[in-house]
């Protein structure tokens, strides 16, 4: 493949089209040549937004050797199913018919002629331990391949929010890495992830001052995109920095160094103004019964938990409620609710002041880091909006990892 030809990109397991999001917001040139999903909603979310790449819905066990090597892929991003290994699932890994799709793909990886020269997998936290990853690191050893793993959160890139994930990124050989990998899980991206203040030209050698991780100049355009070109408000960051500077890494009036997951936005910068409060404010019976397992939070944390497909649906687990009433203190109003019984009326009255509601499925978007012209359809409920998100991937992250294995 000559380089001004686009990657043949095969996207398995792609849900709402977040891989292909990514390939897209990288800048690389490609052509999906292949995108299977089953879901119905999910299916109807990713044709919405990609009308002429429509997966076909077909499960991944009808797959054959001969029709991978029809497609022959440059590049196989993945999101298999992460039930089998959740904290909140029964993890029983490869014994879970949920894990038989992959392990047919992996069966498939190793009798096809043209396997692709690159994978991005993404999974939940957990994945790293179980029998189906030692599966996947045997099939990819008997492929030729090389691999780094990581366990990666968006609030190492600057986003108020908790999504630590598994990911794998690998090369066929001879192909090689643009940094050195290691068999350990990685905590921490392999190039500087630190934001700069004016976006110049560096050498791609270059090593970052404040991390001391190398520059990989996409990668540092991605995040500086993000933070800068994307929020239309004024960026609190942006007054703590010293203007102009000349180095790879935040450098604040105090003469601290900072990279990009100590400078992280508050979460006004991802709210939708003039939302219908109404529609996603807490029922009665969720406070007063489940009030004290609410992780709440306001429109100036710089944090908020993992959005589930469950969220809205359960409480404990699923995700963060947002504090509407900010006149109201939040500690002082639960001390004083806790003085009355549950079904008491004064306890859910004091509560109601708060005004928690539910981050709308437009607001978990952009937490997700989805971007400004990826859209949600009308047609489809809310609760299926959070259903399809909760199962899909952060977008920077992702993106972000991609640059990185393509370099």
């Amino acid at each position: 493949m000559t380089s001004n030809q686009p990657l043949r990109l095969l996207e398995l397991y792609s849900g709402i089209g977040g891989m292909h999001v990514s390939a897209k917001e990288s800048g690389i040139q490609f052509q999906v040549v292949g995108s299977c999903e089953i879901n119905p909603t999910a299916l109807q979310v990713y044709s919405h937004n990609f009308s002429s790449s429509i997966p076909k819905p077909v499960n991944i066990m009808g797959f054959s050797t001969q029709d991978l090597d029809k497609l022959s892929p440059d590049l196989l991003m993945m999101s298999p199913p992460c039930q089998p290994f959740t904290r909140q699932g029964l993890k029983r890994d490869l014994d879970d018919e949920r894990t038989s799709s992959f392990i047919h793909f992996l069966k498939l990886l190793q009798e096809c002629r043209n396997p692709p020269k690159y994978i991005l997998l993404e999974n939940v936290s957990g994945f790293e331990t179980s029998r189906t990853r030692e599966l996947l690191l045997e099939t990819l050893q008997k492929c030729n391949y090389s691999w780094q793993e990581f366990l990666i959160s968006p609030l190492q890139l600057g986003v108020p929010n908790s999504r630590l994930r598994y990911y794998l990124l690998a090369r066929l050989k001879p192909l090689q890495f643009c940094f050195e990998i290691s068999d350990q899980v990685k905590s921490v991206f392999p190039v500087c992830t630190c934001v700069r203040t004016s976006d110049y030209k560096m050498n791609s050698q270059s090593q970052c001052e404040n991390c001391s991780c190398p520059v990989l100049a996409s990668v540092s355009k991605l995040l500086y995109k993000h933070h800068f070109n994307n929020l239309s408000n004024t960026e609190p960051i942006t007054d703590k920095l010293l203007t102009d500077s000349e180095c790879n890494f935040k450098t604040l009036e105090s003469n601290i160094n900072l990279s990009c997951s100590e400078l992280v936005s508050p979460l006004e910068k991802y709210l939708v103004e003039n939302i219908e409060i109404d529609n996603f404010l807490l029922k009665d019976k969720t406070l007063t019964r489940y009030g004290m397992l609410l992780d709440i939070v306001n429109a100036s944390s710089k944090r908020s938990c993992c959005f589930t497909k469950g969220y809205s649906h359960f409480v404990e687990g699923t995700g963060s409620v947002l504090q509407h009433n900010l006149d109201v203190d939040v500690d002082v109003t639960f001390e004083e609710a806790n003085k009355f019984e549950k079904d008491d009326p004064k306890r859910l009255e004091l509560l109601q002041k708060l005004e928690l509601r539910y981050f709308t499925p437009q607001e978990v978007a952009n937490l997700m880091c989805f971007p400004s012209w990826y859209k949600l359809p009308t047609e489809i409920t809310n609760k299926q909006c959070y259903r399809v998100l909760g199962n899909s991937i952060n977008i920077l992250a992702v993106t972000s990892l991609l640059l990185i294995l393509l370099h």
